[in-house]
């Protein structure tokens, strides 16, 4: 049944966060008015100022219903997104409650408009297939972590409004496996970026020659496993043994840029095979691609390359930053529109430009106050000139360019960016030490106009407007702009047209001048910050990073006009901080019933919400699998098999030690297998199993016809639990220097002098 046509549709509004605090916070609203699509967005970390934040959307909330001029409570939908549970309080068991989890509880919303998606990859999904303009497609998702440990999923979509949820895997995936190898590797949440950079460094170095251990996974259609290689979520660790660099510099020797090889090489080799196979089951000659391993430009380019794509998009915010998109749609489709009516050649258009809609984020905080500290400097502004920016940098200057509005995701593409002069092979590691303060190995991008992008690199389209792929650098590419030539040739690249503004009237001038058509494009950022969101923003990103030249929409600013740049750029941190602190408690006070009122209670009501939740946590993830485990094992029924691997086994074994009972009396009936895919076929019917990874796919529809006559079957784990940790589970006290006689002897249960009380105070000190 057809739902209600949406132009008959009053004005809505739908408003998408996700419902824990993720590194990549974020929140999006739409409104629909008479069938047209308005969409506004922003990442917290825009306006907090924080990378890899952790936060609860506050700010992006409050950005988003101001560029619409309304208030929380006009929003039809808020639409959330979920780890494990469709729930507002603990979301997972397994999380780790925070403030803004208190936050979001004090929201002044109404909790019958909190709805749920239908899952974390089905909001990827949305944002991958309505903005690609395709009328069909298959639609791939791939990512570290999804509702339920989705590891991938594959959709058919058409603009008919099918959606066929073809396959979805929890357990482990490519994208768990390249995140734990990462931090290995010594970088961070969200810098897999910086591990695919390093990995042509070990092209030719000999993996035996090394001793690192393979890190191919198991392919059965769908199905990719990688759990001999590493454990699932949500106890995610490595199985293999892997050195770790002692500091930053040891990343360079040949173990770990080897180590890297291998794993961008599997990457490479999973997401070509998972791609062929969304093909082949969908029929399709067309692809559409979101989640976060979406942005592996390599890989991607691979994927371009194949002969059964006619037609492969991906998704600008692959990551979860367009999640709250995705969710934004979903929540559209929940108060009754159908988006295969909503969704007109000309909003989905809209939908599919990767720039904000807001070009003058924050102008009312920020553009009276940056004019009055530029003119108590005596600074002023130039008139824009595209040639004369194009000369600056074809004299080797560093340009910050600010122009119209903010990207959609992570990658620089025009309108927040530094520009250099891709000519000067010297020109990469000016801009690691000088501006971008970074590793040296990594590389730098190059945009080029759109007309002009076969002369420098191959592949089968010139279209490359995301900076989404690596093509192979042509000889012009590696003698005329070596800066921008990664050591293995490829390059990520964007290509421009005149839609993109500022960027392609001083690349098109720089041409003139040079006769060169590429230009280094990097984020106007610093190393440990988020791209600039604001003037002010881009002003003291400008002072720390050492640029020449400084680009605000239709001015300019040269460095050696400021003739204070050390006290300028204190007081415009000063600045940049008083508007932030301002603007947070605005939000809060607005959002929120969070007051000073009652400050008072409030403290105090935070201080037990996180303590409960800290308990809680701790509870659910250790304590109840404690009693899990010692119930099912004095309680089940003795004449089943347990099938095991050797790691459980050896923790039943200890359990009866503890208990006084022989392992082979408590495990009379028992069967030893790898928890590896490929003794899943190993498990008979009418028998238990206690195996971690494989309890995924037995928790999958999916997978599940995979097992055995599978509803004999029963799996000690949930899909929730984490893994017993044996050194948890049989935690020892210190040992007392006295025999065991001896020390009941002196304990409670003798010693007149020593009380219960006593002994239970010593053991928590020592727990």
């Amino acid at each position: 049944m057809r739902q209600n046509r949406a132009i008959n549709m009053p004005v809505k509004y739908s408003m998408g966060i996700m419902n824990y605090c993720s590194h990549d916070s974020a929140c999006a609203l739409m409104r629909v008015d008479n069938n047209k699509i308005d969409l506004i967005f922003a990442e917290e970390g825009f306006l907090s100022r924080k990378k890899t934040n952790y936060q609860f959307p506050l700010r992006s909330m409050k950005y988003c219903l101001d560029h619409f001029g309304i208030k929380i409570d006009d929003i039809d939908v808020l639409m959330l997104d979920y780890m494990d549970e469709k729930r507002t309080f603990r979301t997972s068991n397994n999380y780790r409650l925070l403030i803004g989890d208190y936050i979001r509880s004090r929201l002044k919303i109404d909790k019958q408009e909190i709805k749920f998606v239908k899952s974390h990859h089905y909001a990827h999904a949305l944002t991958a297939f309505w903005p690609s303009m395709l009328s069909e497609s298959a639609v791939l998702v791939v990512d570290g972590l999804g509702s339920q440990q989705q590891t991938h999923s594959v959709f058919y979509m058409n603009d008919k409004g099918l959606v066929d949820r073809v396959f979805e895997q929890k357990g482990t995936g490519i994208g768990e496996l390249y995140s734990l190898v990462t931090k290995i590797l010594g970088f961070g949440a969200g810098e897999e970026g910086k591990t695919m950079g390093l990995a042509p460094y070990g092209k030719d170095l000999s993996p035996s020659y090394l001793q690192l251990p393979s890190l191919s996974g198991r392919y059965s259609g769908f199905t990719v496993d990688y759990s001999e290689i590493v454990d699932r979520h949500p106890s995610p660790k490595l199985k293999v043994n892997l050195r770790k660099p002692k500091n930053k510099k040891e990343v360079y020797q040949p173990y770990f840029s080897r180590l890297a090889y291998e794993l961008q090489s599997e990457t490479e080799k999973c997401l070509t095979h998972l791609a062929k196979e969304a093909l082949n089951v969908t029929a399709s000659k067309n692809l559409c691609f979101a989640g976060g391993v979406a942005f592996n430009c390599v890989a991607n380019n691979h994927i371009q390359n194949l002969k059964q794509i006619e037609n492969f998009w991906v998704q600008p915010a692959s990551g979860d930053s367009g999640i709250p998109f995705g969710l934004a749609l979903a929540g559209l489709e929940e108060i009754g529109f159908d988006l295969a009516e909503l969704m007109t050649s000309d909003n989905r258009k809209k939908l599919s430009i990767p720039y904000s809609r807001d070009r003058k984020p924050l102008a009312t905080d920020i553009e009276h106050k940056l004019e009055t500290l530029l003119r108590n400097y005596g600074i002023k502004l130039r008139p824009f000139e595209s040639t004369e920016i194009a000369q600056r940098i074809s004299e080797k200057k560093i340009v910050g360019l600010y122009s119209q509005g903010i990207e959609l995701g992570p990658r620089a593409l025009g309108h927040r960016s530094f520009l250099g002069d891709a000519r000067l092979p010297e020109m990469k590691d000016i801009l690691n030490s000088k501006i971008k303060h970074r590793e040296g190995y990594r590389p730098f991008a190059p945009i080029v106009l759109k007309q002009d992008f076969s002369l420098y690199f191959i592949s089968p389209t010139n279209n490359h407007p995301y900076m989404l792929q690596a093509p192979i650098c042509k000889e012009r590419a590696i003698h005329e702009v070596p800066a921008i030539c990664h050591v293995d040739h490829t390059a990520r690249v964007q290509t421009i047209t005149a839609d993109n503004g500022k960027v392609f009237e001083i690349l098109s001038a720089y041409k003139r001048i040079t006769g060169t058509a590429v230009i280094i494009n990097t984020s106007f950022n610093d190393n440990d910050e988020p791209i600039v969101f604001t003037k002010l923003d881009a002003l003291n990103s400008f002072l720390r990073c050492n640029a020449d030249t400084l680009v605000l929409e239709d001015a300019y600013i040269n460095r050696e006009d400021i003739a204070d740049i050390d006290s300028l750029k204190i007081d415009a941190e000063k600045l940049q901080q008083l508007i932030m602190d301002e603007y947070y408690m605005i939000a809060l006070e607005e959002l929120t019933s969070i007051n000073q009122v009652s400050s008072q209670l409030q403290n105090s009501q935070l201080r037990d919400f996180i303590s409960f939740n800290a308990q809680l946590s701790k509870t659910f993830s250790t304590d109840r699998l404690h009693l899990k485990l010692v119930d099912y094992l004095l309680k089940r029924d003795p004449r089943r098999l347990l099938v095991l691997d050797e790691y459980h086994y050896e923790l039943i074994s200890v359990f009866a030690d503890l208990i006084g009972k022989n392992i082979n009396s408590m495990l009379e009936y028992h069967l030893l297998i790898n928890d590896h895919l490929g003794d899943i076929g190993s498990i008979p019917e009418d028998s238990d199993f206690m195996l971690y990874n494989l309890s995924a796919y037995y928790h999958n529809a999916f997978t599940r016809e995979n097992f055995n006559n599978s509803e004999t079957l029963y799996s000690f784990y949930e899909l929730n639990d984490k893994k017993i940790q044996k050194e948890m589970f049989f935690k020892v006290c210190n040992q007392s220097p006295v025999g065991i006689n001896e020390q009941i002897m002196q304990s409670y249960e003798h010693c007149r002098k020593t009380s219960i009380d006593d002994f239970f105070a010593q053991l928590v000190g020592e727990m």
